[in-house]
Protein backbone atom coordinates (compact mmCIF):
# COMPACT_ATOMS: atom_id res chain seq x y z
CA UNK A 1 0.00 0.00 0.00
CA UNK A 2 1.23 3.35 -0.61
CA UNK A 3 0.00 6.16 1.16
CA UNK A 4 0.07 9.97 -0.43
CA UNK A 5 1.53 11.48 2.73
CA UNK A 6 4.28 9.37 4.43
CA UNK A 7 2.64 7.74 7.88
CA UNK A 8 4.80 8.52 11.25
CA UNK A 9 4.20 4.74 12.69
CA UNK A 10 3.24 1.28 10.80
CA UNK A 11 3.60 -2.18 12.70
CA UNK A 12 2.59 -5.81 11.73
CA UNK A 13 -0.09 -7.87 13.76
CA UNK A 14 -0.42 -11.52 13.40
CA UNK A 15 -3.76 -13.17 13.91
CA UNK A 16 -3.74 -16.93 13.31
CA UNK A 17 -2.90 -17.16 9.74
CA UNK A 18 -3.87 -13.02 9.18
CA UNK A 19 -1.24 -10.55 8.77
CA UNK A 20 -2.62 -7.17 9.39
CA UNK A 21 -0.14 -4.19 8.89
CA UNK A 22 -1.54 -1.23 10.67
CA UNK A 23 -0.82 2.55 10.56
CA UNK A 24 -1.39 3.69 13.72
CA UNK A 25 0.57 4.60 17.07
CA UNK A 26 2.36 1.52 18.74
CA UNK A 27 0.87 2.49 22.11
CA UNK A 28 -2.45 0.60 20.74
CA UNK A 29 -0.45 -2.58 19.58
CA UNK A 30 -1.79 -4.53 22.49
CA UNK A 31 -4.97 -3.53 22.64
CA UNK A 32 -5.58 -3.90 18.59
CA UNK A 33 -4.21 -7.81 19.34
CA UNK A 34 -6.58 -8.22 22.49
CA UNK A 35 -9.18 -6.81 19.68
CA UNK A 36 -8.88 -8.88 17.13
CA UNK A 37 -7.82 -12.02 18.93
CA UNK A 38 -11.50 -11.81 20.90
CA UNK A 39 -13.82 -11.10 17.82
CA UNK A 40 -10.71 -13.91 15.63
CA UNK A 41 -12.01 -16.79 18.67
CA UNK A 42 -15.77 -15.82 18.24
CA UNK A 43 -15.88 -15.72 14.84
CA UNK A 44 -13.79 -19.67 14.99
CA UNK A 45 -15.97 -20.37 17.72
CA UNK A 46 -19.13 -19.77 15.75
CA UNK A 47 -18.27 -21.61 12.70
CA UNK A 48 -17.72 -24.78 14.29
CA UNK A 49 -20.75 -24.90 15.72
CA UNK A 50 -22.42 -23.57 12.79
CA UNK A 51 -20.93 -25.90 10.15
CA UNK A 52 -22.80 -24.24 7.03
CA UNK A 53 -21.71 -20.73 8.48
CA UNK A 54 -18.26 -21.91 8.42
CA UNK A 55 -17.72 -24.00 4.81
CA UNK A 56 -21.12 -22.80 2.21
CA UNK A 57 -20.09 -21.46 -0.52
CA UNK A 58 -23.40 -20.01 -1.00
CA UNK A 59 -25.55 -17.63 0.92
CA UNK A 60 -26.70 -18.94 4.64
CA UNK A 61 -29.34 -17.78 7.25
CA UNK A 62 -28.93 -18.05 10.77
CA UNK A 63 -31.30 -18.02 13.46
CA UNK A 64 -32.37 -14.79 15.09
CA UNK A 65 -30.97 -15.81 18.70
CA UNK A 66 -27.36 -15.14 16.46
CA UNK A 67 -24.81 -13.35 17.43
CA UNK A 68 -25.24 -9.58 16.08
CA UNK A 69 -21.48 -10.16 14.25
CA UNK A 70 -22.47 -13.13 12.91
CA UNK A 71 -25.54 -12.02 11.77
CA UNK A 72 -23.89 -8.82 10.05
CA UNK A 73 -21.03 -11.50 7.74
CA UNK A 74 -23.97 -13.57 7.11
CA UNK A 75 -26.12 -10.54 5.68
CA UNK A 76 -23.43 -9.03 3.75
CA UNK A 77 -22.58 -11.91 2.14
CA UNK A 78 -25.44 -13.03 1.22
CA UNK A 79 -26.06 -9.74 -0.37
CA UNK A 80 -22.96 -10.30 -2.48
CA UNK A 81 -24.09 -14.07 -3.36
CA UNK A 82 -21.54 -15.96 -1.43
CA UNK A 83 -21.31 -17.45 1.87
CA UNK A 84 -20.12 -16.12 4.99
CA UNK A 85 -16.63 -18.20 4.90
CA UNK A 86 -15.68 -16.08 1.88
CA UNK A 87 -15.21 -12.53 4.32
CA UNK A 88 -13.80 -13.73 7.47
CA UNK A 89 -10.27 -11.89 6.72
CA UNK A 90 -12.49 -8.86 5.79
CA UNK A 91 -14.54 -9.25 8.90
CA UNK A 92 -10.98 -9.39 11.08
CA UNK A 93 -10.22 -6.69 9.81
CA UNK A 94 -13.33 -4.58 10.02
CA UNK A 95 -13.34 -5.29 13.47
CA UNK A 96 -9.76 -3.94 13.80
CA UNK A 97 -10.25 -0.96 11.94
CA UNK A 98 -13.55 0.33 13.65
CA UNK A 99 -11.60 -0.57 17.38
CA UNK A 100 -8.77 1.73 15.82
CA UNK A 101 -11.07 4.49 14.64
CA UNK A 102 -12.55 4.35 17.99
CA UNK A 103 -9.57 5.13 19.69
CA UNK A 104 -7.84 7.79 17.31
CA UNK A 105 -10.78 8.65 14.60
CA UNK A 106 -8.86 7.42 11.74
CA UNK A 107 -6.82 4.21 10.74
CA UNK A 108 -5.89 2.55 7.88
CA UNK A 109 -5.21 -1.13 7.72
CA UNK A 110 -3.97 -4.01 5.05
CA UNK A 111 -4.28 -7.43 4.86
CA UNK A 112 -3.22 -9.72 1.97
CA UNK A 113 -5.12 -7.74 -1.33
CA UNK A 114 -7.68 -5.89 1.34
CA UNK A 115 -7.95 -2.80 3.14
CA UNK A 116 -10.16 -0.61 5.62
CA UNK A 117 -9.81 3.09 5.52
CA UNK A 118 -10.81 5.51 7.35
CA UNK A 119 -9.08 9.10 6.69
CA UNK A 120 -9.38 12.84 7.65
CA UNK A 121 -7.74 13.56 4.40
CA UNK A 122 -7.74 12.56 0.77
CA UNK A 123 -5.49 9.58 0.83
CA UNK A 124 -3.77 7.64 -2.31
CA UNK A 125 -4.13 3.82 -2.03
CA UNK A 126 -1.89 1.89 -4.94
CA UNK A 127 -4.05 -1.26 -5.74
CA UNK A 128 -2.83 -2.48 -8.76
CA UNK A 129 0.57 -2.88 -10.18
CA UNK A 130 1.40 -3.84 -14.00
CA UNK A 131 3.91 -5.74 -15.67
CA UNK A 132 6.02 -2.63 -16.65
CA UNK A 133 7.24 -0.26 -13.33
CA UNK A 134 5.49 2.63 -14.25
CA UNK A 135 2.40 0.71 -15.13
CA UNK A 136 0.30 0.95 -11.84
CA UNK A 137 -3.45 2.38 -10.64
CA UNK A 138 -4.02 4.42 -7.70
CA UNK A 139 -7.07 5.19 -6.29
CA UNK A 140 -7.86 8.14 -3.67
CA UNK A 141 -9.76 7.39 -0.56
CA UNK A 142 -12.02 10.50 0.66
CA UNK A 143 -13.00 11.45 4.21
CA UNK A 144 -16.38 12.06 2.92
CA UNK A 145 -17.51 8.55 2.02
CA UNK A 146 -16.79 7.70 6.12
CA UNK A 147 -15.31 3.70 6.40
CA UNK A 148 -13.69 3.01 3.22
CA UNK A 149 -13.70 -1.36 2.63
CA UNK A 150 -11.39 -2.08 -0.28
CA UNK A 151 -10.80 -5.72 -1.50
CA UNK A 152 -8.33 -5.90 -4.73
CA UNK A 153 -6.89 -8.66 -6.05
CA UNK A 154 -2.89 -7.73 -5.78
CA UNK A 155 -1.11 -10.10 -3.79
CA UNK A 156 -3.43 -12.69 -3.93
CA UNK A 157 -2.02 -15.93 -4.73
CA UNK A 158 -5.70 -18.02 -5.50
CA UNK A 159 -6.81 -16.43 -8.33
CA UNK A 160 -8.06 -17.45 -11.58
CA UNK A 161 -5.32 -16.51 -13.47
CA UNK A 162 -6.89 -16.31 -16.66
CA UNK A 163 -10.35 -14.19 -15.85
CA UNK A 164 -8.68 -11.13 -14.73
CA UNK A 165 -6.25 -8.99 -14.45
CA UNK A 166 -6.71 -7.01 -11.91
CA UNK A 167 -9.98 -6.38 -9.98
CA UNK A 168 -10.67 -3.74 -7.60
CA UNK A 169 -13.80 -3.09 -5.11
CA UNK A 170 -14.75 -0.35 -2.83
CA UNK A 171 -17.54 -0.64 -0.30
CA UNK A 172 -18.71 0.36 2.86
CA UNK A 173 -16.81 -2.22 4.70
CA UNK A 174 -14.33 -4.87 4.19
CA UNK A 175 -16.64 -7.56 4.82
CA UNK A 176 -18.35 -6.44 1.94
CA UNK A 177 -15.70 -5.59 -0.50
CA UNK A 178 -14.25 -9.37 0.10
CA UNK A 179 -17.66 -10.79 -0.69
CA UNK A 180 -18.49 -8.96 -3.65
CA UNK A 181 -14.61 -9.62 -5.14
CA UNK A 182 -14.63 -13.11 -4.62
CA UNK A 183 -18.31 -13.12 -6.64
CA UNK A 184 -17.07 -11.03 -9.19
CA UNK A 185 -13.82 -13.42 -10.01
CA UNK A 186 -16.63 -15.49 -10.67
CA UNK A 187 -18.35 -13.24 -13.61
CA UNK A 188 -15.10 -12.62 -15.22
CA UNK A 189 -15.08 -16.25 -16.11
CA UNK A 190 -17.87 -15.99 -17.84
CA UNK A 191 -18.38 -14.33 -21.88
CA UNK A 192 -18.93 -10.90 -21.79
CA UNK A 193 -16.96 -10.28 -18.65
CA UNK A 194 -16.47 -6.37 -17.94
CA UNK A 195 -20.27 -6.04 -18.96
CA UNK A 196 -21.83 -8.60 -16.22
CA UNK A 197 -19.25 -7.60 -13.55
CA UNK A 198 -19.46 -3.56 -13.64
CA UNK A 199 -23.73 -4.44 -13.85
CA UNK A 200 -22.93 -6.68 -11.31
CA UNK A 201 -21.13 -3.88 -9.20
CA UNK A 202 -23.61 -0.87 -9.69
CA UNK A 203 -26.68 -3.56 -8.21
CA UNK A 204 -25.32 -4.00 -4.68
CA UNK A 205 -26.79 -1.78 -2.30
CA UNK A 206 -22.98 -0.49 0.01
CA UNK A 207 -20.68 -0.99 -3.02
CA UNK A 208 -19.74 2.75 -3.80
CA UNK A 209 -17.20 1.25 -7.39
CA UNK A 210 -15.11 -1.21 -8.53
CA UNK A 211 -12.72 -1.23 -11.63
CA UNK A 212 -11.79 -4.46 -13.44
CA UNK A 213 -8.72 -4.66 -15.93
CA UNK A 214 -8.30 -7.50 -18.74
CA UNK A 215 -5.82 -7.38 -21.04
CA UNK A 216 -6.08 -4.07 -22.30
CA UNK A 217 -9.69 -3.21 -21.65
CA UNK A 218 -10.25 -1.30 -17.89
CA UNK A 219 -13.69 -0.77 -16.76
CA UNK A 220 -14.94 1.65 -14.48
CA UNK A 221 -18.27 1.71 -11.67
CA UNK A 222 -19.31 3.94 -9.41
CA UNK A 223 -17.84 6.52 -7.59
CA UNK A 224 -14.09 5.56 -7.84
CA UNK A 225 -11.45 8.46 -8.57
CA UNK A 226 -8.25 7.20 -10.07
CA UNK A 227 -5.38 9.07 -8.92
CA UNK A 228 -3.13 11.05 -11.55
Amino acid sequence: MALLKKRAHAFDMHVQDMTLRITASPDLYEECRASAMQFWDQLHSFALRNQRFGTSKLPVELADDAPPLMMDIARKTALAGVGPMYAFEGAVTDYVGRFLASQSGEAVISSGGGYFALTRKRTKLTVFHGEEKDDGLAIVVDPKFGQLGVYTTMGRRDLPVESVDGLIVLASSCTLADAVGVYSLGLMAKPDPLKKTLAYLQSIEGVLGGIVIRGGDIGVAGAVEIAA
